[in-house]
């Protein structure tokens, strides 16, 4: 099952840069998918508009700092882990030393 899984995977993996080898407009052909992205203004302001509750002139303004505040969650969310992971290690590597105590 394995080999099937590798060659589909190869398979899969020629025929995408078959098909980017022939994108003649890359940026074009990504340009929705930015737009839907969390990393963009559009994004945010489609989001406010459907909450209706920002006045229109105020949407880009409101949308920049959804986007601050969702970046801030991100590094936040990063933070903790790698702070997580730094006190599990510390823990493994106390009941190493006291195993070997």
């Amino acid at each position: 099952m394995a080999a099937d899984q590798r060659t589909v995977s190869a398979q899969r993996r020629m025929a995408a840069n078959r098909s980017w080898a022939m994108t003649p407009n890359r940026s074009e052909r990504t340009a929705a998918a930015r737009a839907a992205s969390p990393t963009s203004l559009e994004y945010w302001e489609a989001r406010i508009r459907a909450e209706g509750v920002v006045r229109s002139q105020d949407i880009k303004k409101a949308a920049v700092n959804a986007r601050r505040a969702h970046m801030q969650a991100i590094r936040a969310k990063g933070v903790a882990r790698r702070a997580a992971e730094k006190q599990a290690r510390e823990a493994e590597r106390q009941a190493r030393f006291q195993r070997s105590a």
